[in-house]
């Protein structure tokens, strides 16, 4: 018995989210995939007047109607992660990036937290240095290592000079 399209995409799309947390943008790419396997075809009815684009689109958003992809609470947990892992700012929006959020969410929560805490990215140097033991380090070395770390050039110096 085949089932319809929109119902199996949708029961995919569920079942990747009790296994996994993810962005619209990994939700659509795994969907995207499970169109493109030949399997699928056998299982599925698909509707003649819908392209699979609008088919994905609108289970994303039948998702985020009932709340089920909430990505504001998905970035501050990845955040607060990468946070924990010592990582620059520059570094945490490229890996938020990477994850598939979109570019104004990340701007949009960065900036709240920066404003929370003008110097977030100093604390986190701080405790990067202390966590690697890079105190004992000269300071040209220790800048070259923070700035391969991404840490932005104010920050650096505003810590070696403490």
């Amino acid at each position: 018995m085949k089932k319809k399209a929109d119902e199996y995409l949708y029961n995919e799309a569920l079942k990747y989210l009790g296994k996994y947390p993810a962005t619209k943008k990994k939700i659509s790419e795994i969907l995207g995939k499970r169109l493109k396997n030949k399997k699928t075809y056998q299982k599925v009815i698909f509707p003649e007047n819908i392209s699979k684009q609008e088919l994905i689109d609108n289970i994303l958003q039948k998702l985020d109607d009932l709340k089920i992809i909430d990505e504001k609470q998905f970035i501050e947990t990845v955040f607060h992660y990468y946070e924990q892992s010592l990582f620059s700012i520059k570094k945490i929006k490229n890996k938020l990036y990477q994850k598939g959020f979109e570019q104004s969410l990340i701007e949009e929560y960065i900036s709240k937290k920066v404003s929370e805490n003008p110097d977030l990215e100093i604390d986190i140097l701080k405790r990067f240095i202390l966590r690697k033991k890079l105190s004992k380090l000269e300071s040209s070395e220790l800048k070259k290592k923070l700035y391969q770390q991404s840490f932005s050039e104010n920050s650096i110096y505003k810590v070696i000079r403490d």
